[in-house]
């Protein structure tokens, strides 16, 4: 057996939905960039691993809502207006 039909053995087993090589690069490109700190480098390095570029990465297989995608420039902000009021204050 390949990895993949064990991965899609396991996938049909738990979920009872089918998949396919698409659908595993978006259910692990989308829990790497929801889960992890992964750095843009480790992020390419990934897409490399998986056959294609950075841009499909984010284009084709990131699935996360624009909320979850723009968080983290909410939190920049949010700690950048912190400390600007912490040293005003």
């Amino acid at each position: 057996d390949s990895v993949f039909q064990r991965v899609t053995r396991s996938c049909y087993k738990y979920t009872g939905k089918q998949t396919n090589p698409h659908l595993l690069r978006s259910m692990i490109i989308t829990h790497v960039r929801e889960e992890s700190n992964a750095s843009e480098k480790e992020l390419e390095a990934l897409a490399l691993f998986m056959g294609h570029s950075i841009q499909m990465q984010r284009s084709s297989y990131d699935k996360r809502t624009l909320e979850k995608k723009i968080a983290p420039a909410v939190q920049l902000m949010q700690s950048v207006n912190t400390q600007k009021y912490s040293k005003d204050g």
